[in-house]
């Protein structure tokens, strides 16, 4: 007889559950685990009016029209330090750093994972069910983005952008809320207080300053504002009113 412990996450599951499918006992390491799979109800979606933007990014993971900023500054530095141990291993070159560079792999694959659950996770509960969350259609960014230096190339190749648009759309099914996409061209360059669009209005990765009004923000938050207001345009709805749950001002 073996003990089964569950996390509390699970627990949750188990218990919303309405029907079970399947289940597989796995015995990985000296260890068994058991993974059961479950039916779980649909939550419907009832529109509250909210509409929040949301900016995804490799500096800063996922930035939110409501001035909500996701995930950690310190993500950068364990990526950069795991870059530099691969590196050496990769130097090396013998028996040992090739085992040592195979669990490396795994661990930087189940590192950058979990970053993802933790940003679509901390996304979800920022907001009220019935929201519509707007995000950028980034599929085709790879081709269409220039990167200059050999760093900017390794970023964006290691950004995981189709992985966390899955994980938040599941997160926000099930917490009511919707997922839509809008075209991400000049949602960086527009100013969110007046619309005027200049390429040099975003000063670096960072800083967004209007050439004309003199707006100024942080310019991942400005992107986030412009894509919900991109996607109002986009449904018919010039005024935003009250339906951003941000000040545009």
């Amino acid at each position: 007889m073996l003990a089964l412990q569950l996390y509390p996450y699970a627990i949750r599951l188990l218990e919303q559950s309405t029907g079970f499918d399947s289940a597989d006992l796995i015995y990985r390491k000296g260890r068994f685990w058991l993974h059961v799979v479950v039916t779980l109800p649909e939550v419907e979606f009832a529109p509250n009016g909210e509409i929040v933007g949301v900016d995804f990014g490799i500096t800063r993971p996922a930035v939110a029209s409501h001035n909500k900023f996701f995930g950690r500054r310190s993500w950068k530095a364990v990526e950069r330090r795991y870059f530099r141990l691969k590196r050496a291993l990769q130097s090396k070159g013998s028996d040992s750093a090739k085992r040592h560079l195979k669990k490396l792999s795994h661990k930087v694959s189940r590192f950058r994972l979990d970053c993802d659950h933790v940003v679509s996770r901390q996304l979800v509960q920022s907001v009220s069910p019935g929201t519509t969350i707007v995000i950028e259609n980034l599929m085709e960014i790879r081709s269409n983005t220039k990167q200059r230096s050999k760093q900017q190339k390794r970023a964006m190749h290691q950004w995981s952008f189709n992985r966390l648009r899955d994980l938040l759309t599941y997160k926000a099914e099930a917490h009511g809320c919707l997922v839509v996409g809008v075209d991400p061209r000049r949602t960086s360059q527009r100013c969110s207080r007046c619309g005027y669009i200049h390429r040099s209005n975003r000063r670096s990765q960072s800083r967004f300053k209007c050439r004309k009004c003199g707006f100024e923000l942080n310019a991942d938050l400005n992107g986030s504002r412009n894509i919900a207001v991109k996607y109002l345009a986009g449904v018919g709805i010039s005024d935003v009113g009250g339906l951003l749950s941000t000040s545009l001002s």
